[in-house]
């Protein structure tokens, strides 16, 4: 008997790489199956409620009962979860001015406060995030996850990574806080650096009868990136202690 032979005979008409795929996805499902279980029973906690009222009120929001909806595990399937709701406040209209449409008016606190990322969870955030600034494009960063049993498309990825920018640009400055970059007498060593590349930018106006796209202008744009990392008395760089990393894509102004 051949060692094919011997491994069918215990596997059947499986290969390993098959049997090792449906192992693992049989044991994922019953992990997200517990991980949804618990953050059901969180989220109908009297305790973690009332902490979520506290937090609501300090952000001008209010109580607005419960809500089916859906959230995303690392294996990129769906789960329905009953979420607390919470209504913002109406910003105050301005003279002469129509009201618009109230964006963003409901908020899921109790996914916020767990990490939960336009309805993704922080394990498959992370796994999204790292790809898609690794690979050179949406499309092949969905391929590569797909290749690791994640099922993402390239659309959702793309606005998962442009949520988590934003979310990032707004705390990037509590990041640089931390008491390592408080002493006074600190030899620092402060690069700048940039670039030059074509950004998209939409043309105004309606779209003509014959054209089927709007068009856009590809102006050139210079990022430029900061870098501040800190040395010892001997001039070498302390490892152990994270650089400030930051940049920015505007003018010299915004930059600095």
């Amino acid at each position: 008997m051949s060692v094919a032979d011997a491994i069918m005979s215990i596997l059947g008409d499986d290969s390993f790489a098959e049997y090792e795929r449906s192992v693992y996805e049989k044991y994922q499902q019953k992990a997200e199956q517990e991980i949804v279980e618990m953050i059901n029973l969180l989220l109908s906690s009297i305790p973690f409620l009332l902490v979520l009222k506290q937090w609501a009120a300090k952000t001008a929001c209010r109580f607005h009962g419960f809500r089916d909806i859906t959230i995303r595990l690392i294996s990129g399937r769906i789960y329905p979860v009953r979420s607390p709701v919470f209504l913002k406040a109406k910003p105050k209209r301005k003279r002469g001015r129509v009201p618009k449409r109230h964006k963003g008016a409901l908020r899921h606190l109790g996914l916020e406060l767990m990490g939960i990322i336009n309805q993704t969870s922080p394990a498959l955030v992370e796994a999204c995030v790292s790809l898609a600034v690794l690979c050179p494009s949406f499309e092949v960063a969905a391929h590569a996850l797909r290749g690791f049993g994640i099922r993402m498309n390239q659309h959702f990825l793309q606005n998962l990574t442009g949520r988590f920018a934003d979310l990032a640009m707004k705390v990037r400055f509590a990041c640089f806080a931390a008491e390592a970059w408080r002493k006074p007498g600190l030899k620092i060593l402060i690069c700048v650096d940039g670039g030059r590349f074509r950004e998209r930018r939409p043309k105004r106006g309606k779209r003509k009868k014959d054209q089927k796209r709007q068009g856009f202008h590809s102006d050139w744009v210079e990022p430029r990136l900061l870098t501040i990392s800190q040395f010892d008395r001997q001039g070498k760089k302390i490892r152990s202690i994270s650089p400030i990393i930051d940049g920015s894509s505007g003018s010299m102004d915004d930059f600095f």
